[in-house]
């Protein structure tokens, strides 16, 4: 009797451990393999319309906004990489513009310098010419000097008038007509204005 006892809480026990496990699905009959596992399948049990779980909804959504956004970037870096050839080209065409325009302004500024150069000398010639005919002037009788001084065009005469001393030029123009005399003037001081002042 008492084996019968053991025997029938035995199969008790087990009706109850199996109840329990069916309940909590700890049984996995899927694997083929009796047993108790702890984990729960990711699908319960078989789908009975045939409807496959969709895996990748999200996911694609996702990807998809990732290519969009890669192909936006693509875009601009194409449109950047365009702006910036274009820009190069541009930089290419100022240097070469800037140079051009560096040579010129070389070129004039050597034209300039031997303008000046040319005119110094040609300053320097008027100047010489002046004291040489103011020479001749002086050593003239003050009346024949006066009336070659008055027939000379204004700009000479004050040229020759402005290299002779002063008490031999005021000689000179006391024998030239007035109105010439005041011409003269006018065109000395004229030039006076005009130079640099000596120091």
């Amino acid at each position: 009797m008492k084996k019968t006892l053991i025997a029938l809480q035995v199969v008790i026990f087990l009706m109850v451990g199996i109840k329990i496990a069916a309940v909590g699905q700890l049984f996995d009959w899927n694997a083929g393999m009796r047993g108790i596992t702890l984990v729960r399948p990711a699908v319960a049990g078989p789908n009975p319309q045939g409807i496959r779980p969709s895996t990748g909804g999200v996911l694609d959504n996702g990807l998809q906004k990732e290519r969009d956004l890669y192909a936006i970037l693509e875009k601009k870096r194409a449109e950047l990489d365009t702006r910036e050839a274009a820009m190069n080209q541009e930089e290419q065409k100022l240097a070469a513009l800037k140079k051009e325009i560096q040579d010129r302004i070389d070129q004039l500024a050597l034209i300039e310098k031997r303008l000046e150069t040319k005119l110094d000398a040609e300053k320097s010639a008027d100047a010489k010419r002046f004291k040489d005919l103011a020479k001749i002037y002086e050593a003239a009788a003050p009346a024949k000097a006066g009336a070659m001084l008055e027939r000379l065009d204004t700009k000479t005469a004050a040229g020759i008038t402005l290299n002779m001393k002063r008490d031999k030029a005021g000689v000179i123009l006391s024998n030239v007509n007035v109105q010439k005399v005041v011409e003269i003037t006018k065109e000395i001081t004229q030039n006076l204005k005009g130079s640099p002042e000596k120091p």
